[in-house]
């Protein structure tokens, strides 16, 4: 299975998938046939929406409570996201 860096990722295919949570490409082959690969896809997409829809909430600094809150409503998709690169470290650099 082929997989790149996400920085090296510019010039893709249409038969490749970003996954920039977990900051890697995929092959859309290698995410239907591996049930982990696949796993991997669903839970980045629903975690980089959750990070957009957490970004485009952001209170202004005028409601200083407000905005401590919505920080730390970004601390548990913040670690999320790591957690996506190690299981993208796991998944995809395995040996086959």
């Amino acid at each position: 299975m082929s997989t790149a860096p996400w920085r090296q990722s510019r010039r893709r295919s249409i038969s490749v998938l970003d996954l920039p949570c977990a900051e890697r490409t995929v092959g859309v082959e290698a995410a239907l046939k591996l049930p982990n690969v696949l796993m991997l896809v669903v839970e980045d997409t629903c975690a980089q929406i959750a990070h957009e829809d957490w970004q485009h909430r952001e209170p202004t600094r005028w409601h200083p409570q407000a905005h401590r809150c919505w920080r730390s409503e970004g601390r548990p998709l913040r670690a999320k996201k790591a957690r996506l690169k190690e299981l993208a470290a796991q998944c995809l650099d395995a040996p086959d």
